[in-house]
């Protein structure tokens, strides 16, 4: 959840710096999508965690919507046993956010 106070002052390095936290439980639950990990629901709930609530000042809120969805469908395709599904959503999902860090970076 994101205090009022830094809503208020939601520059591009408090965005940036929000999304890269959402972008390392992102990279975690990858990772354990790849191993087999008997722990890769617990890190696909973090990650899914993370993405609750709004963003500083609401600016990146479309994009959290997007990833949002998008995790909960690797989720599920993952517990439905659908691998290459799950890992598309959320690539997808790591792409769309890498790339919006990228663009915060020109800002």
């Amino acid at each position: 959840m994101v205090s009022l106070r830094a809503g208020e002052r939601a520059g591009a390095a408090l965005r940036t710096a929000h999304l890269l936290r959402i972008d390392s439980y992102m990279d975690i639950a990858i990772l354990a999508m790849w191993t087999a990990s008997p722990r890769v629901d617990a890190m696909l709930g973090m990650a899914e965690a993370s993405l609750r609530g709004g963003s500083p000042g609401g600016k990146d809120d479309e994009l959290i919507e997007k990833l949002r969805a998008l995790v909960r469908e690797g989720r599920e395709y993952l517990a439905g046993g659908d691998f290459s599904v799950a890992m598309g959503r959320m690539r997808v999902a790591h792409d769309l956010l890498s790339l919006h860090i990228i663009r915060l970076s020109d800002e």
